[in-house]
């Protein structure tokens, strides 16, 4: 059995893959929480992992932490996907390939090996990102925008009179009756927009096959708005790391 553990901005993700079958773990919300206060009661019951295989954009620091408890709660050494050049048959199309994040590495890697054919990944959590992949497997570049709370703090921080308690829970119309549903409305069209227009672009240019992949903890609140209909798919993140424990025979960190 391999623990699958995905460690974003704001939230970590988990499940356990064995052989062929797979079961999804309770998301936890991470910003400003140590990993063992997370780990602790979610895992206190968990039977030994073989593997315990990691993404994480939470920094080095996050990561020696996440190191050192696994090391000491099941006597195993985690593995950290690490993008490089080529791995399980995608190629990074970044000149520095180990400067793409590790989620984004995973949801490529995750998109060629279960939806073939060209691809186009949206990930909307901290940071809105969207990358293109052909049906080569070749990572053609990508994008990244601020993500709705990002949006929605960048406001606050630098246009006076605009307070919000908690823009993420404001109901959303296309035109808002307060500055709260304003900015909450304005931030999600504005997402919507982008997402739509660079989904349409890009079907021009690798063809009506490609399919559009939403993933990341924002897409629910997207989804209904889009007009491209992407396909939800929640544990791309996941996804990616059970194909490299799959593969690690051929691919190596």
């Amino acid at each position: 059995m391999n623990l699958l553990v995905d460690i974003g901005n704001a939230r970590i993700k988990w499940g356990l893959q064995d052989g062929d079958s797979w079961t999804d773990g309770e998301a936890q919300l991470r910003k400003g929480r140590a990993f063992k206060d997370i780990a602790r009661p979610i895992w206190k019951d968990l039977v030994q992992p073989e593997r315990v295989i990691v993404s994480n954009v939470a920094g080095r620091e996050y990561e020696k932490s996440v190191q050192t408890w696994i090391k000491r709660r099941w006597k195993v050494v985690p593995e950290f996907l690490r993008s490089q050049a080529s791995l399980c048959g995608v190629t990074n199309a970044y000149q520095v390939p180990e400067r793409l994040g590790a989620d984004r590495w995973a949801n490529l890697i995750a998109a060629h090996a279960y939806y073939p054919g060209p691809a186009v990944i949206i990930d909307c959590g901290t940071a809105i990102t969207i990358d293109a992949l052909d049906a080569a497997g070749r990572h053609l570049g990508g994008l990244i925008v601020p993500g709705m709370d990002l949006m929605s703090a960048a406001l606050v921080g630098s246009a006076a009179g605009i307070e919000l308690t908690d823009p993420g829970s404001q109901s959303v119309s296309l035109l808002g009756s307060s500055t709260e549903s304003a900015v909450a409305g304005g931030v999600l069209y504005t997402a919507v927009a982008l997402v739509d227009r660079v989904c349409q672009d890009l079907r021009v240019e690798l063809g009506k096959a490609t399919s559009m992949l939403l993933t990341g903890g924002d897409a629910g609140r997207l989804l209904p708005l889009l007009d491209t209909r992407p396909r939800h798919d929640a544990n791309l993140v996941l996804k990616g790391l059970s194909v490299f424990a799959k593969e690690s025979a051929e691919c190596v960190i």
